[in-house]
């Protein structure tokens, strides 16, 4: 008998299954989260790792974007330009609770802490060379759809469980087009005043350079 396989039928499809597959599986685990492991509610820092500290990721003044609130750039020093500025609290996008493990492979919102409260969002094509969309911060949670969605995907972990850690590298796929938003990206220097380093846009690639799509999650005191 011949077996027949059918072609993706969507490239963003392919794409987020290949960036899938080179992350470790998740595996059950039981009880309260452990020491470290990052849990739906918490709040974190994600510093760039381009050149090993591309700056942290923050808002920085009114974003020119329609329908944005904030421009987003990354920070030399983080919270150094307003309170909390820095700060983004996980959420899970599919309905996790507050307190559960987040997983390698899960949709989040990131949710930035500056006064009341605005999301990650891709918002319109990027100018930078080499980049696919703008980012921004948004009032809405669903500004367009998927565009205020990210996967999020750890680089490898300690044990390697599936669970993702402080101080865990990781990549963000943003969920616009299905999944083909593109990774979250630091390009070119920021144009932004107030201590801004770099320009945060998304790309195709989830490292476009070495280490401008890679984020390590820090706790945010």
């Amino acid at each position: 008998m011949r077996i027949r396989f059918a072609m993706p039928a969507l490239a963003a499809t392919a794409v987020l299954a290949a960036v899938a597959a080179t992350f470790t599986a998740p595996t059950a685990a039981a009880g309260s989260a452990a020491l470290n492991e990052l849990t739906y509610g918490s709040n974190i820092l994600l510093q760039n790792q381009y050149q090993g500290d591309g700056g942290y990721l923050d808002t920085n003044g009114r974003s020119a974007q329609p329908g944005a609130t904030y421009d987003v750039s990354t920070n030399e020093t983080p919270n150094s330009r307003g309170p909390k500025t820095s700060v983004w609290k996980i959420v899970s996008a599919t309905g996790k609770a507050n307190g559960t493990r987040v997983t390698s492979g899960d949709v989040v919102y990131l949710v930035n802490q500056y006064s009341s409260g605005t999301y990650l969002d891709t918002n319109g094509h990027s100018t930078r060379s080499g980049a696919k969309y703008d980012v921004s911060a948004t009032a809405t949670k669903d500004r367009g759809t998927g565009t205020g969605k990210w996967h999020i995907f750890g680089k490898t972990s300690s044990p390697a469980d599936g669970h993702i850690r402080t101080n865990d590298t990781v990549h963000l796929l943003n969920d616009y087009g299905s999944a083909n938003g593109g990774f979250l990206d630091t390009n070119g220097l920021s144009n932004q005043q107030g201590g801004a380093k770099y320009d945060v846009s998304t790309s195709h690639y989830w490292d476009r350079g070495t280490g401008t799509g890679s984020w390590k999650v820090l706790p945010a005191s």
